[in-house]
Parts: C-alpha cells; sequence; structure tokens
C-alpha cells in the first residue's frame, strides 16, 4: 500500500473543526473540546512516524502551530453545529443554497478520517488514531444515536 504524510495543517483544521462542532453543543465534553487539539497532533506525528517506518525515510514532523487555522476552524465547526456554514470569497453567509450542514460535514469528516487511516500502516499507531476518530464520530453522531432505546449491555433480538 502506498502512503503518504497528511500535512499537519490539514490535522488542525480538522481539530478545530471537532472543537468548534463540540464545543457548540449545550452538553458538550469538556475534556474533548480541552484536548481535542493535542490529539490530533498526536495523530499527525503518528502519521509521520508510520510513513517514516514504512519507507525508511526521515521525515521531521512540522513544528508550526497553526494557531490561527485552529481558531478560524474553530468558529467554523460552532457555525455548522448551531446553523450551516458557507463561504464565497471568504464572507460567511447565514442562507446560501450549499451550505455546510450537519449531515454533509459528519460524511466529510468520516471520509477524513478513512483517508487518515489508510496513510498509517503501522498496527500500533493505527489504533492509536482510529480510537480518536471513534472518539470524534460518537460527537459527530451522538445527537442520532441517543434516542434509540435497547440493547445497552445486552444484545437481544
Amino acid at each position: 500500500m502506498s502512503s503518504f504524510i497528511v500535512s499537519k495543517r490539514e490535522f488542525i483544521k480538522a481539530a478545530g473543526l471537532m472543537c468548534g462542532y463540540e464545543g457548540a453543543k449545550r452538553d458538550s465534553h469538556k475534556w474533548f473540546v480541552d484536548n481535542v487539539r493535542k490529539e490530533f497532533e498526536h495523530a499527525y506525528a503518528l502519521n509521520v512516524a508510520s510513513v517514516n517506518e514504512q519507507y525508511g525515510d526521515d521525515s521531521m514532523p512540522d513544528e508550526d502551530s497553526y494557531d490561527e487555522v485552529f481558531e478560524a476552524y474553530r468558529k467554523k465547526g460552532k457555525l455548522i453545529y448551531n446553523e450551516g456554514y458557507a463561504s464565497t470569497d471568504g464572507v460567511i453567509y447565514e442562507q446560501v443554497e450549499d451550505v455546510m450542514d450537519k449531515q454533509k460535514f459528519c460524511l466529510l469528516m468520516w471520509n477524513f478520517f478513512t483517508s487518515v487511516l489508510y496513510q498509517i500502516e503501522n498496527d500500533a499507531a493505527h489504533r492509536t488514531v482510529a480510537a480518536l476518530f471513534f472518539s470524534c464520530l460518537s460527537k459527530l453522531y451522538g445527537d442520532k444515536l441517543c434516542g434509540i432505546d435497547g440493547w445497552w449491555g445486552e444484545v437481544e433480538l
């Protein structure tokens, strides 16, 4: 399988989106919001290490902080959760035909997670990043799953 290092900037964007999306909830998970950026930065480092291991490279992780990127995407994540997000020429509009709504956002994040996991061949690193992404998916789809009754600790048909 061919793998590559996903840009740290992209990991920071995803972290910002997840932070803003979860933070916008009335009952947000504080630990997740406070730590999601650090967890995505760790996932980036694992992507770098796995690709280095796979190809015998010695690429160094990007040390830039991308603070402005994180904050901009945190705000976008909050907008997506609250009302949808659309941007044209850098201007945010509340009502636009092609608004990034929750459903579209969740599917695009799923695709990003899948693409990152494809790049990480080291089993331990893959499991660690997959656990982070599972946590993110539970935040993205939690409101759809909370109303389902049954099978809490039991499987019955």
